[in-house]
């Protein structure tokens, strides 16, 4: 698809590509396992005190607004080979969040697996419950992934849908 693009454009583009291949292992050094190819375009905001694992060939794109990847003590976060998170996107792993190969995350998507607020009158903090997204699903622009949920492989949740429950696989879900 580039052979459409001028040498300037060309060029333009493998400059951005040495970029962010060369500034991913900074930005990626609080990740306890990094496979190959991983790459940040600009810079995400990554805070690890749990375990987070990021496989082969994903990608962070981190322009104009920053992905942010978090872990609380104890938590994990898995984000399979091939996934692409895109700007905006923000994940926190209290307890266990795992994203499968080959998965679209689109702009300000939230998925996090406790609410974090208690709603209670005692104010106890609500207890995580996992998130497992399958793989070869596609998370649209500012969809929101709910506690405890398990997403089908090759499922669609369409844009600004609130996901609740568990979508079985192949589906496309929206609302």
């Amino acid at each position: 698809r580039d052979d459409t693009l001028s040498w300037p454009e060309r060029l333009w583009k493998a400059r951005q590509y040495v970029r962010s291949v060369s500034a991913t292992p900074l930005w990626t050094r609080s990740v306890d396992r990094t496979g190959s190819a991983v790459r940040c375009i600009g810079r995400p905001r990554i805070v690890n005190f749990g375990t987070m694992e990021l496989g082969d060939d994903v990608v962070l794109r981190s322009v104009p607004v920053a992905v942010e990847l978090a872990t609380s003590r104890g938590g994990v976060l898995t984000i399979g080979a091939r996934s692409s998170i895109n700007t905006g996107v923000s994940i926190h792993a209290d307890r266990l969040i795992r994203i499968g190969e080959h998965v679209s995350i689109g702009p300000y998507v939230h998925i996090m697996d406790t609410t974090f607020h208690a709603v209670t009158a005692d104010r106890r903090r609500p207890e995580a419950t996992p998130i497992d997204i399958e793989d070869d699903v596609w998370l649209c622009a500012k969809s929101t992934v709910l506690p405890g949920v398990r997403i089908g492989r090759g499922s669609v949740v369409a844009a600004n849908a609130v996901v609740n429950r568990d979508v079985p696989a192949g589906v496309i879900v929206a609302g």
